[in-house]
């Protein structure tokens, strides 16, 4: 039986802060521990325990009936899961189908009875979802909805916390649910056609104001940016002159990393309707993605003069994001960086400034972070100590011994950050210290970081002041100092390049 304490680890995902900011010239407290965590955590271990010990006991039904396969298969739900781990895999877009009618007896008994038990364990961690996000404990909340999905794939009401909505034996997104009553399917390199033209572009055809013609002459025409291909997913329109296949590559990559995004920064939403009101978002967030670099910057010059140095660019006046082809740069890492500025200023439609007197770094320092997220084939990673930016970030701290104390870097807003002379030592720094409290002591500041960055985004009036990560953890600044350097020394890699420490 799954220990205990291996549970308790499990659901310990960060330290839970639930602040907000106080009225003007107030600092915003810290949060006081959750006198409910330890019930919420015991209410967990018991739904599992009840779980396991009808697993022993359908083990036990296989064993004396000789069925090796089933037992075998039953010892696989014994494994330890992690909803947060859960959380960077795929679910399942079909719904369950019914068992085969010609099973053996014996068989169809102990899976009838394994289905029946896993979606109990669903409905209790169900239960106890809603009464942790009552509670404010949203990072907690989230993994417990994937750990009933987990064992209950098609929990209508898990899946609608996740974004998903039933179509016929599908399970989908409410925008894909639309295009799909339209007539529309969703094709891996063309994105969302009508079902009748498929046929005709996968032969090299191509339709263009209603007028079909050779990919070919649709590629001369749609070079020039005002008549570029657009391709729309569920959160995200992409508008570029590269290549239908190229915008549809993007948007599948944003997809997946706004999936991580909205999993891991529930917190920034303090009701369950918020929450859903951005999952149904009528506004998809606007990308403009172009062939070449001098048409970036002839678009953008005028109003960024320093526009040549950059490689993409999120433009609060407008709300779209700029990026551009490049066969040297890694785009994807550039692509997240400024989705990130993008998603997290767009959570408000008030226009403001973000960081402008105090704690820039960790906007520039979440972005540079988020840069490390890699799609997988059965999920995606996110925050790998051998990224480039992490090691800067280690090699700056621990070979040179370069470390602006975080209650100085708190001092400082966006003017005084970017015109520091020691700018690229600090962006490393930003992107160590968003490391850090990310995967310190196993996410321990997690929450904390979360509630620092949702403060730091909310639209402000007067002068308020935000609530330090000092505060928010209820750790001194030189605490924090010495675990930072603590987990810069962690991140080390092995001459092939191969992370020694892995984040998780």
């Amino acid at each position: 039986m799954l220990r205990t304490g291996l549970i308790k680890l499990v659901a310990l995902l960060a330290l839970v802060s639930s602040g907000l900011l106080n009225p003007p010239l107030a600092v915003a407290q810290r949060p006081k521990p959750n006198a409910q965590l330890d019930k919420f955590q015991d209410q967990r271990v018991a739904s599992y325990d009840r779980f396991f010990k009808q697993v022993d006991d359908l083990i036990a039904f296989c064993d004396a009936r000789g069925l090796t396969e089933g037992t075998e298969e039953l010892k696989r739900w014994k494994i330890p899961v992690s909803g947060t781990e859960l959380l960077a895999t795929s679910l399942p877009q079909d719904i369950q189908p019914p068992l085969p009618n010609d099973l053996p007896p014996d068989e169809r008994q102990w899976r009838v009875e394994l289905t029946a038990a896993r979606q109990v364990i669903a409905k209790d961690l169900y239960l106890l979802s809603r009464r942790v996000l009552s509670s404010g404990l949203h990072s907690i909340a989230i993994s417990l909805v994937r750990e009933v999905l987990y064992f209950d794939p098609d929990h209508e009401q898990a899946r609608g916390q996740m974004g998903y909505e039933r179509y016929g034996e599908l399970w989908t997104t409410p925008f894909s649910a639309r295009k799909l009553k339209a007539g529309f399917v969703w094709h891996d390199e063309f994105g969302w056609l009508p079902q009748a033209n498929v046929a005709r572009y996968e032969k090299g055809e191509r339709c263009y104001r209603t007028n079909w013609m050779t990919a070919a002459r649709e590629a001369s025409i749609r070079q020039d940016f005002n008549n570029a291909w657009e391709v729309e997913t569920d959160h995200y329109r992409i508008k570029t002159n590269v290549s239908l296949e190229r915008g549809v590559e993007i948007a599948k990559a944003l997809e997946v990393f706004h999936k991580y995004f909205r999993s891991t920064f529930d917190g920034f939403f303090s009701s369950p309707e918020q929450l859903k009101k951005v999952a149904k978002q009528s506004r998809p967030f606007e990308i403009h993605f172009f062939r070449t670099q001098d048409e970036y910057v002839n678009r953008l010059k005028k109003s960024n003069p320093q526009i040549g140095i950059t490689n993409g660019i999120y433009m609060p006046d407008d709300r779209v994001a700029y990026f551009y082809e490049s066969a040297d740069g890694d785009v994807e890492a550039t692509l997240y960086h400024e989705a990130t500025h993008q998603i997290l200023y767009e959570l408000h439609q008030q226009p403001r400034q973000i960081g402008q007197h105090d704690h820039f770094w960790v906007v520039e320092g979440i972005a540079c972070y988020m840069e490390s997220f890699r799609r997988k084939p059965e999920g995606f990673s996110i925050g790998d100590p051998a990224y480039i930016r992490f090691q800067n970030a280690r090699e700056r701290a621990i070979d040179e011994g370069y470390l602006v104390p975080l209650a100085r870097y708190d001092e400082m807003g966006k003017l005084a950050f970017q015109s520091d002379p020691n700018i690229k030592k600090n962006y490393s720094q930003a992107a160590g210290l968003a490391h850090f409290f990310m995967h310190y002591g196993d996410g321990r500041y997690r929450d904390a970081l979360v509630q620092h960055l949702e403060l730091l985004y909310r639209p402000q009036t007067g002068r308020m002041r935000v609530a330090g990560l000092n505060q928010l953890t209820g750790v001194s600044y030189d605490d924090l100092d010495r675990q930072y350097i603590e987990h810069m020394r962690s991140l080390d890699v092995d001459p092939a390049g191969t992370a020694t420490t892995k984040a998780q």
